[in-house]
């Protein structure tokens, strides 16, 4: 009898798909309409439970169009003595609004049974397991509660008629907490039993902007999770540190928001909130995301350093997004920054495997370290920095300091791709969940 071999998927034109997931946040007018107007084309949105009461129009519509759903229950947030008093007290599937972050008794079957009802009536195609922050001041045995939580979600989904929902495992850390050889083992050995389908790592202290020892503990962390054998997305995570790991191969996408929902700082989760200052303005800050950069400004420093000369070249223009005016730049930040998003990765997408590190290391985030560099010669004048409000040694002084930690970035990134060569081990691909049959195949 002949023996028929076949050879493992591997060369210079592979390409395996990179998972782009949108979070919609606040922002699902304007996510609504950059979808509508298909200027901004997607295949994976998530949803959060505390907000769907106002976005279930959006849901039921984007899921009409063959969008993949996932869902966040807001478990982790709701026991958090920081968090649980926001938007997620609304999640539907509580039975009422909690006066006090709810515990690890909350989390029964009945509790479990609610979370999988509110999948199927979503129609998700995803599901994030209630999970919680393992650096919890408050209770450290969340990692036995969650899993017995994510098997009880396994069964009622398929007892209720939600067997096609995939379940997703968050893992909320400090990344100095996954650094740790013991605890690592420790969370591997627990999730190797669980019925899931991918991680989702969220990683506080990971911050927005990217610096040398941090890419490279990202890089050499994540790498070490492979053995589980399930793709993994980096949650509330986007710009250059997602762009690295999936670069890198030890990322199988990333998920987050438009100017927002795009980093996780537990510093605070067992604190109580502090109450607001009412002569303080309300809102959060407008930050202006410059494409490609790895960083954002305020919006009236963002104006000013673009009036400076050389500036409306180095702050509207990218490689994938342009804006006409200073203006226009401010006022659709958040279409600019979700197109840079899809398209910068689109663009590494159609990169083969082998060649992604190198592609991102010269088209990415040297074009980055030059632009910081030109960023942080801009002058503009004290009579300018009067007139919009702005500290303007405190300004050039974190221009100069971003261009020097890109500089120390890139040579970073440098020797670990070195170092990695070719024959790294890569991150499985997170497969859509939904029939979508012009991505068949396109490992290629």
């Amino acid at each position: 009898m002949n023996t028929v071999v076949v050879p493992f998927p591997k060369g210079q034109k592979l390409r395996t798909p990179l998972a782009q997931f949108f979070r919609i946040g606040d922002s699902h007018v304007k996510f609504g309409e950059m979808h509508a107007s298909r200027h901004l084309p997607q295949t994976r949105v998530v949803f959060e439970a505390g907000r769907l009461k106002r976005q279930s129009g959006l849901a039921t519509q984007l899921k009409s169009e063959n969008v993949e759903i996932t869902l966040d229950t807001g478990a982790a947030e709701l026991s958090s003595l920081a968090r649980f008093g926001t938007f997620v007290r609304h999640a539907d599937w509580l039975e009422e609004v909690p006066d006090k972050p709810l515990g690890p008794s909350d989390f029964n079957e009945n509790t479990i049974e609610r979370i999988a009802e509110t999948a199927i009536k979503l129609g998700a195609d995803r599901i994030l397991a209630p999970t919680h922050f393992l650096g919890d001041r408050r209770f450290d045995g969340w990692l036995s509660v969650d899993a017995a939580s994510c098997t009880r979600l396994h069964r009622a989904l398929d007892t209720l008629g939600g067997k096609h929902i995939r379940i997703d495992y968050p893992v909320m850390q400090t990344v100095q907490g996954l650094i740790d050889t013991t605890s690592r083992k420790a969370l591997v050995e627990t999730l190797s039993n669980l019925p899931i389908d991918a991680l989702w790592m969220r990683l506080s202290g990971l911050g927005k902007d990217p610096g040398p020892q941090k890419a490279r503990t990202l890089i050499r962390m994540l790498g070490g999770l492979h053995n589980l054998g399930k793709p993994i997305i980096l949650d509330y995570c986007s710009g250059l540190n997602a762009e690295a790991a999936e670069a890198f191969g030890v990322a199988s996408g990333a998920a987050g928001g438009i100017l927002e929902l795009d980093q996780f700082n537990a510093r605070d989760w067992h604190k109580p909130p502090e109450e607001r200052d009412p002569d303080a303005k309300f809102g959060r800050p407008r930050i202006v995301q410059v494409p490609g950069l790895g960083r954002g400004f305020r919006a009236h420093e963002f104006e000013l350093l673009a009036r400076a000369r050389g500036g409306r070249k180095l702050l509207l223009q990218s490689e994938h997004v342009s804006a006409p005016s200073i203006d226009e730049m401010v006022r659709t930040r958040k279409q600019i920054q979700a197109l840079h998003i899809a398209r910068s990765q689109s663009a590494l997408d159609d990169v083969p495997d082998l060649n992604r590190a190198g592609h991102f290391l010269s088209k990415t985030v040297a074009p980055a370290e030059r632009r910081a560099k030109d960023i942080s010669f801009l002058k503009p004048t004290e009579a300018q920095a009067a007139a919009a409000d702005v500290d303007l040694e405190s300004l050039l002084k974190r221009t100069r300091t971003h261009a020097e930690t890109m500089g120390k970035v890139a040579d970073a990134l440098e020797k670990l791709h070195e170092e990695r060569g070719t024959e790294s081990p890569r991150a499985r691909a997170c497969d859509l969940n939904i029939a979508q049959p012009s991505l068949l195949g396109d490992q290629r």
